[in-house]
């Protein structure tokens, strides 16, 4: 399901558990989009999540016990846990949605079981024997109970907790270890929480009893090590978090027994080597994280046996090469991440049999060079991002095998030029990231076979000159970044084929010259940003072909005026930015066109007087101008004084290069004086009335 604001959800029905994940879209940030609605039906119950680092924010409706939220990832995973953990028996009868009731009925969930979240704990029900630190409650729904003792700067257990428990949170005390046989008398458990509790070691015995356990939590304390058989006691295991602790070193057989474990995360450690048999028996893991570790190497026998694994986390750590045949064993992996890592080379074929991979991340590495071969048979890749590398070049072809490749990220790179059938192959590709590289020219039917293309980002190279048709074959871009390059001139012709545009950015390159014809064909463009350039005039017949034409920006440029019939063609354009130019004037005929003007921006020129219209401005930004306040400016008195709104003393600027993160500027928005004499200080609004009374 394709979400409006670029977010993708997507249900799940694994043969093991139900599950939900909620992730980026290709070529998007989260940061872009931040809020994503998720219905799951009306039996449902709504809460909200929120991730501290990525600033996503999931607004579902879920429940059901058990929930993961990782942070510094574009995702949450809802997956539900039972008593007795075992794979549903029965397809789910007809009309239920397969994104369904998932969610933990924790209650209220704990103040460290997901970031941000702060959890309104149950009042203890009449007659329930619950330990006086803590607070307990039974699931509206499954009538389980929950034992809150989240945060009470415990040093050890509490005593008397309920045989009944289900659901336990510890996390954020001070223990630093947990003894043998801790939790006996707990034997229906289903999840436990010990998050950031400090724990420097645990008992091989301390989970005795704990057969029913489906979620451990042991993230974000002191551990350097576990025994071999500290798991032996949870076989029923579907998540065990052990991320953020010390860990230097896997025993053999760790983890052996947990043939029901879905989620391992081991991300966030001091791991250098893994042994052979580190996972051995996890027949059914679906995700493995080992990010921010310090592995250097990956021996063809580690991931042997994991046949069933869909996402494998290898970012972070410090591998010099991708080797063949080590991941050859993993036939319905999905999605790897080998990001900022120390990679110099991929051997050929290293990826050979992953025909389930749809996510390759290469991203902030060394990689040099790529040969023809280094991505045969990946026929279900769908993102591959190897941007931040030192590619200094592109073989042709050699993506010739990656046919539903959808986006390509290449940015940050060292790219000279680009060779003929550089993306043959890739003719399902719809975002292309070729910015931040040293191209200087592009050669004519360079895109050729790119006939889904939708968004090309070229910005920071160095092109000089577009040549004609440079974009031929492009008929379905909507987007075309050349922001920061060195452009001069737009020749005739420089966007032909483009028919599909909407948006165009042109902002900080040196164009001064800009020939009539060059945004011919652009019928579809909705945006046109020219801003920080060195335009001095506009051709009268430039925009002849932009009746569409919502924004146009053209700020931080050197234009002296605006030509009375260059706007004519723009009678849709509600967004004129005009702002530091040196207009000295503004004639009335030059915006009569602009029936649909809302936004107008007129700052820093060298306007004296203005007259406003159109009628239905919503908003005018006027300061930084040397306004004569004669009866020429008594139209605009009356309409400052009559919208206000309309023409606000502050306005909220933007934060330095658009930071969103930053907290709101207010700005004067002044219409100061600067003729004549008696009124030069004063801003237009304080002129008392008299003064125009003879106009």
């Amino acid at each position: 399901m394709r979400v409006t604001h670029g977010l993708v959800a997507r249900s799940l029905v694994p043969s093991s558990l139900w599950s939900c994940t909620v992730e980026r879209a290709a070529g998007l940030d989260p940061e872009d989009v931040p809020v994503l609605p998720v219905d799951v039906g009306p039996a449902s119950l709504a809460h909200t999540f929120r991730s501290g680092q990525q600033g996503l924010l999931l607004t579902g409706a879920c429940r059901g016990p058990g929930v993961q939220l990782r942070p510094g990832r574009s995702r949450v995973l809802l997956r539900p846990e039972s008593p007795s953990w075992a794979p549903p028996q029965a397809p789910l009868p007809a009309g239920v949605p397969a994104l369904v009731v998932l969610l933990v009925s924790w209650a209220a969930l704990g103040p460290h079981g997901l970031e941000g979240v702060e959890p309104v704990a149950p009042a203890d029900p009449e007659g329930l024997q619950c330990p006086a630190v803590c607070s307990c409650g039974h699931d509206d729904f499954t009538d389980e109970l929950s034992v809150f003792c989240s945060s009470r700067n415990l040093t050890q257990l509490p005593g008397g907790l309920p045989p009944g428990t289900r659901a336990l949170w510890l996390d954020g005390n001070n223990f630093s270890s947990i003894p043998a046989a801790a939790f006996r008398n707990l034997s229906g458990l289903g999840f436990l929480n010990l998050q950031g509790s400090g724990l420097a070691s645990l008992e091989p015995q301390a989970l005795l009893g704990l057969r029913g356990l489906c979620h451990l939590h042991l993230e974000h304390n002191r551990l350097h090590a576990l025994a071999a058989h500290t798991f032996l006691h949870t076989p029923g295991l579907a998540s065990l978090g052990l991320s953020n602790n010390l860990l230097s070193r896997l025993d053999e057989g760790l983890f052996r027994g947990l043939a029901h474990l879905w989620d391992l995360n081991l991300g966030w450690n001091s791991l250098t080597v893994l042994p052979d048999t580190a996972f051995q028996g996890l027949a059914g893991l679906r995700e493995l994280v080992l990010a921010g570790n310090k592995l250097a190497y990956l021996q063809p026998a580690l991931f042997c046996g994991l046949g069933e694994l869909r996402e494998l986390d290898l970012s972070r750590n410090t591998l010099r090469s991708v080797k063949a045949n080590v991941f050859v064993k993993l036939p319905k992996l999905q999605k790897l991440y080998l990001d900022h890592n120390l990679v110099a080379a991929v051997a050929p074929g290293a990826f050979l049999g992953m025909k389930a991979l749809r996510w390759l991340d290469l991203s902030h590495n060394r990689v040099g060079s790529l040969l023809e071969d280094s991505f045969p048979g990946l026929l279900g890749l769908h993102v591959l991002r190897l941007s931040h590398n030192a590619l200094a070049g592109l073989r042709p072809r050699t993506f010739k095998d990656l046919h539903f490749l959808e986006e390509l990220q290449l940015g940050h790179n060292r790219l000279r030029q680009l060779p003929e059938e550089a993306f043959a192959g890739l003719g399902q590709l719809e975002v292309l990231a070729l910015n931040d590289n040293q191209l200087q020219e592009l050669r004519p039917g360079g895109f050729l076979g790119l006939r889904n293309l939708a968004v090309l980002n070229l910005s920071s190279n160095c092109l000089r000159d577009l040549p004609e048709r440079a974009f031929q074959g492009l008929a379905k871009l909507h987007s075309l970044h050349l922001e920061g390059g060195c452009l001069a001139r737009l020749g005739p012709l420089a966007f032909a084929g483009l028919s599909g545009l909407r948006r165009l950015f042109l902002k900080g390159n040196s164009i001064a010259d800009v020939d009539e014809r060059s945004l011919g064909g652009l019928a579809e463009l909705l945006e046109l940003d020219l801003t920080a350039n060195q335009l001095t005039h506009l051709p009268g017949r430039l925009f002849q072909d932009l009746g569409r034409l919502e924004y146009l920006l053209l700020a931080r440029n050197r234009l002296s005026a605006l030509p009375a019939d260059a706007l004519g063609p723009l009678q849709r354009t509600f967004w004129l930015d005009v702002s530091h130019n040196r207009l000295e004037a503004l004639p009335a005929a030059a915006l009569a066109p602009l029936s649909r003007l809302r936004f107008l921006s007129l700052r820093n020129n060298s306007l004296r007087t203005f007259a406003p219209q159109p009628p239905g401005l919503e908003r005018l930004w006027l300061e930084g101008n040397p306004w004569d306040c004669s009866c020429a400016l008594g139209a605009l008195r009356a309409f400052a004084l009559q919208q206000p709104a309309s023409v606000p003393r502050f306005v909220q600027a933007l934060a330095e290069g658009n930071d969103d993160r930053q907290p709101p500027v207010l700005a004067y928005n002044n219409i100061t004086c600067a003729s004549p004499p008696s009124l030069a200080g004063l801003d237009l609004r304080d002129v008392g009335e008299a003064h125009f009374a003879h106009c």
